[in-house]
């Protein structure tokens, strides 16, 4: 058999385009030197051509192990999950407000649909051709960010941005970006440590005009955990994050006398809110209150002391699970969204593409520290912040900043067995 009649049926195994191509060139190269060696041993072209074809094996075998090895593959079980919270809080809301409430259940349905339907464009989309954007992604971010400085809208003191007409984004709506541009910039030959330390203080100022606390600390634990998996100097990393940390606590300490005595209120409020029942202590005192009352397993058809204000269907959403499906459905929601922060770690353990390993991490480093401030808070184990719960919190924006971070991961996961040779 000639070595271009074995390669085309190996190909008519393989459904994956871009697989097919890359399969091909390898196994065109290793024919070449198979063929090269047999022919030094004084085999003539053409039966050292049949021979090498002959040593290969059968070509129906190979092309359907190659088609299996390589071809893209959906992470069912990191998308089963993803649906499946989802429709939970969906469904939370459908129960909550079916008879009618200020929060609309059809805008909730639309923000769902919206953010599964861009959740899947992603996973569809070839994430590779976003790398060399990486510094338009971070110029257009921080333009963005400029905008909220001229914004005559604000919600609990920070600006607000209208898209429309139809609704209103805090500064947290440019993570999706700045994951984008630090994945594609830290791939960059230029990259350095201290240049990524210029960049963020640059970027981290603009956030903290827009004070939005929050995505500061989220927008920071992204950064540091990407430019960690780099493949900077991690030696440098310490040194800069240390001189960072040191610069930063030496200005919150000489900002300390200049603090009002509502923002020590706040500070003190957290650690004994005994003492300041009647104002800042208020709230962690009834959340604390709600989720002792819970029972192992709530009150799901009577849920009189929950008020439905703003701040119990969004940042203490899992406050109202609680109360409503009981400490056994609270345990199971936790545990839902472990076994998803787990899936993920387990794809960027198996992801070989580097830009795509930096996705990963980035897209980790915000869900999970978005689960563990609001689990955390909600329980009174950490501070009240305005942080959303995924997929369980009210609102389009938070459904769809996550709706980027899956669809980007499982984008990554579903190109992660094609090999990519740029020299055979």
């Amino acid at each position: 058999m000639r070595s271009n009649h074995f390669l085309d049926e190996v190909s008519s195994y393989i459904r994956s385009k871009e697989a097919k191509k890359y399969i091909e060139a390898e196994l065109k190269a290793h024919l070449h030197q198979a063929k090269t060696e047999l022919v030094k041993k004084g085999y003539k072209e053409d039966e050292a051509e049949e021979l090498a074809v002959r040593n290969m094996g059968s070509p129906s075998d190979i092309g359907q192990k190659m088609d299996k090895l390589h071809r893209p593959k959906i992470d069912w079980k990191l998308m089963s999950m993803f649906l499946f919270m989802s429709a939970t809080g969906l469904f939370l809301f459908w129960f909550l407000f079916k008879d009618g409430n200020s929060f609309s259940v059809l805008k909730q349905l639309y923000s769902v649909t919206g953010s599964v339907i861009l959740a899947c464009v992603l996973l569809f989309f070839d994430y590779r051709k976003l790398q060399k954007w990486g510094w338009v992604f971070f110029t257009i971010g921080c333009l963005i960010l400029v905008q909220f400085q001229y914004s005559n809208v604000f919600v609990h003191g920070s600006p607000r941005i209208n898209i429309m007409d139809l609704f209103s984004v805090d500064s947290i709506v440019v993570l999706p970006l700045f994951l984008l541009a630090w994945a594609g910039m830290l791939q960059s030959k230029k990259m350095n440590v201290y240049l990524a330390a210029i960049l963020y203080i640059c970027s981290a100022f603009l956030f903290m005009v827009t004070t939005n606390l929050p995505a500061v600390a989220l927008y920071s634990l992204m950064v540091a955990v990407m430019v960690w998996k780099s493949s900077l100097n991690k030696r440098k990393i310490l040194i800069t994050v240390a001189v960072l940390l040191t610069t930063c606590v030496s200005l919150l300490l000489i900002s300390l006398k200049d603090l009002r005595a509502y923002q020590f209120e706040r500070l003190f409020a957290f650690v004994t809110p005994e003492k300041f029942s009647d104002t800042l202590g208020y709230m962690y005192l009834k959340l604390e209150k709600l989720i002792e009352d819970a029972g192992w397993f709530g009150h799901f058809g009577s849920l009189g002391k929950i008020d439905f204000s703003n701040e119990m269907m969004t940042d203490f959403i899992f406050v109202t699970i609680t109360y409503m499906l009981g400490w056994a459905g609270a345990l199971l929601i936790g545990l839902l969204f472990l076994l998803m922060i787990w899936r993920i770690s387990r794809i960027f353990q198996t992801v070989k593409d580097p830009f795509g390993k930096m996705l990963v991490s980035g897209s980790f480093a915000i869900f999970t520290a978005q689960v563990t401030v609001s689990i955390g808070m909600s329980l009174g184990f950490l501070p009240i912040i305005s942080v959303s719960l995924p997929f369980m919190s009210y609102g389009a924006l938070s459904a769809m900043i996550n709706a980027c971070l899956f669809g980007l991961v499982l984008s990554v996961y579903h190109k992660k067995n094609i090999i990519l040779m740029k020299k055979i």
